[in-house]
């Protein structure tokens, strides 16, 4: 569990990198063209090649999924006259760098025979004068809260996943065997799942401190490389993560352990976990695909709103702290809701446990609900 993100990350680097490298491989165009002006221009285009001397050989590259496609491109009258020959449509990036450079190469034929003056050339040449006056330091520690803020969500999303299912199969593995019978005739059932829930607690403490500790190292290790001693990331990565912060992200994974728990003694069968589960996997992607695609869009309405709502908040309200968005009170606040949410959830399951864990019949999640809350 705790190899897995890194793990889970090397892997998606892996293969976008594989379909990258396949994909920029069996999509070249080929350009068959007489101008060597043309053919100066388009050189070094990324994703084209000149490989091909004639329209009849760049047919047969075509048939032998050598290249994707060729573009002809001839010169008439001082008009630049471009054809694309393909199965499929040619691709966005490539069609806008090659119209821009043979836009370009138009543009400078066109000037060529107007026959104007140096004034005349010397007013044509003129551009916008565009400056930008910014404060280098903000945009440092702006660029350096995105990046903690994306790898905080990431770390987030694969540790609920990993321990709500592990925690979901285990309650439903248990449920209603001897065992349990006998654990309850020794202690109240309600201790025995706080005790458990702690238990969890600490061993996701643990894999959190294994993180923290293995970051902390890296930075006495690498603390003096000139990149990170002059660009101040060292200072903009203590000013992300708070004491706040850390604690918001403990008492959420806690809290959707509990949820994992109560959905995992609900069923009647231990391969019956994961669609119990659902409603929970449902909650960890909505709160990482909500705050990754609406906070593109920096702080807003939705944001603040599902930063005080228990579960959502777990991924809006680190998010915001990180970056700013969110002031000391107001983290302070959403943590509040969070720890009152998970401990009035944790005390009203355990209240109920021992009814849930020994129900054996196939009654369906709702009907299980309703009996254990009689049996409270």
């Amino acid at each position: 569990m705790v190899i897995s993100p890194f793990l889970f990350l090397a892997l998606s680097v892996g293969i976008g990198y594989l379909q990258g490298s396949s994909m920029a491989k069996n999509s070249k165009i080929a350009v068959v063209t007489t101008v060597p002006s043309v053919e100066e221009e388009l050189k070094g285009t990324n994703g084209i090649n000149f490989d091909y001397k004639d329209e009849a050989s760049a047919q047969t590259a075509i048939k032998d999924e050598k290249i994707k496609g060729y573009l002809t491109v001839d010169q008439e009258d001082s008009v630049i006259k471009a054809v694309y020959h393909g199965e499929t449509s040619l691709e966005s990036g490539i069609k806008l760098a090659v119209t821009n450079k043979l836009n370009e190469l138009q543009y400078q034929l066109n000037r060529s025979a107007a026959n104007l003056s140096q004034e005349q050339e010397k007013r044509l040449s003129q551009t916008v004068d565009f400056t930008e006056k910014i404060d280098e330091a903000k945009e440092n520690k702006k660029f350096i809260q995105t990046m903690a803020a994306g790898a905080l969500g990431f770390f987030l999303y694969m540790i609920l996943i990993t321990y709500a299912s592990v925690t979901a199969q285990e309650v439903a593995s248990e449920k209603g065997t001897k065992i349990m019978e006998v654990v309850f005739s020794s202690i109240r059932a309600s201790h025995y799942f706080y005790a458990r829930m702690l238990a969890l607690l600490l061993v996701i403490l643990t894999h959190i401190g294994i993180y923290v500790v293995g970051g902390l190292a890296a930075i006495l290790l690498f603390k003096d490389l000139p990149f990170l001693a002059q660009s101040g990331v060292l200072d903009h990565l203590g000013d992300a993560f708070s004491l706040n912060t850390l604690l918001f992200i403990l008492v959420s994974l806690f809290m959707y352990v509990v949820l994992a728990a109560f959905l995992g003694s609900m069923v009647s069968r231990p391969e019956d976990a994961g669609k119990a589960l659902s409603p929970l996997m449902i909650l960890i992607i909505a709160g990482f695909v909500g705050v990754t695609s609406l906070g593109a869009a920096g702080d807003n309405l939705v944001l603040k709103i599902g930063s005080y709502i228990p579960f959502i908040s777990t991924f809006f309200m680190p998010f915001r702290a990180i970056n700013g968005y969110a002031n000391g009170l107001e983290a302070w606040i959403s943590l509040a809701i969070t720890v009152i949410f998970a401990v009035v959830a944790t005390i009203f399951i355990g209240r109920m446990y021992a009814s849930l864990v020994l129900q054996t019949d196939d009654l369906g999640p709702w009907k299980t609900f309703k009996r254990a809350l009689s049996y409270k």
